[in-house]
């Protein structure tokens, strides 16, 4: 029996912060993962996703961190009426959107306020799947990096926020909880078929990295002095053969309105 059909996934890296959104195309929809932080950043996510697909899009966020989500608002008012989350995001965006602001007004000038940053979010239970025609992406509810955290599931590969950083050391903040964070990437690993992993920041990666990420985690959070301090690892393993270093993995590399844009599958 041949393999089911699943959607295209391209991501697209962009600075501030050289984050990643991706875009998950099917036949009848696509849905775009992280929208940056600010409606400038957003306005250049936007227009090189319009280079790929004209479909109708849905949003969903990895979490509630400044450089993933100030981008909604842009593209609530390009048209974009679903939005989806954690129920912790969900619950805690608006809190987060106050306490980040001045940080992010670091990196996108005339930012909003931040009441003006936020749009109406969907709550997504973990296992929910999301039909996009001709395939499906399924939602992952986690948490380590922060407590709202989201992966996303499209065939073999899983966009998992800032669960996975790759090129710097992961972003261990005080809303961390770095056990937490270990069994949600055992449970990254433990998904059939799953073996190629995008971060939130950096380049897409294999199996072999996200183990090593779990390994220096744990050592992590057994160190009850918290002096361990976590490497900046390269990926070993690029899932396309692409030398380590290089910041975006997969085939088809292309820049966009300031964007880098890599077909994953």
């Amino acid at each position: 029996m041949p393999a089911a059909p699943h959607p295209s996934v391209h991501v697209l890296s962009s600075d501030p912060v050289r984050l990643n959104s991706t875009l998950v195309t099917g036949a009848e929809t696509a849905l775009l993962i992280d929208t940056g932080a600010g409606p400038a950043h957003a306005a250049r996510i936007l227009a090189a996703v319009r280079t790929l697909t004209d479909l109708p899009l849905i949003v969903a966020n990895t979490h509630d961190h400044w450089d993933h989500f100030f981008g909604n608002a842009l593209f609530a008012e390009s048209g974009v009426t679903e939005f989806l989350a954690s129920p912790a995001f969900v619950r805690d965006c608006a809190g987060s959107a106050w306490l980040q602001h001045a940080e992010a007004s670091e990196y996108e000038l005339a930012l909003p306020a931040p009441e003006h940053l936020l749009v109406d979010m969907t709550a997504v239970q973990d296992g929910d799947t999301l039909d996009l025609g001709g395939g499906e992406a399924e939602f992952l509810v986690l948490s380590g990096h922060t407590d709202t955290d989201l992966a996303v599931r499209v065939g073999p590969v899983v966009i998992t926020g800032d669960l996975l950083e790759e090129g710097a050391p992961p972003a261990i903040g005080a809303e961390a909880t770095p056990v937490a964070w270990t069994r949600s990437l055992a449970r990254l690993l433990a998904l059939p078929g799953a073996d190629v992993f995008v971060p939130g920041h950096g380049r897409p990666v294999g199996r072999a990295f996200v183990q090593t990420q779990l390994t220096d985690l744990a050592a992590f959070a057994a160190d009850e002095t918290e002096e361990t301090e976590l490497p900046a690892r390269f990926a070993a393993d690029p899932p396309h053969g692409e030398a380590p270093g290089h910041a975006e993995g997969g085939a088809s590399g292309r820049t966009s309105f300031g964007v880098r844009i890599t077909r994953v599958v």
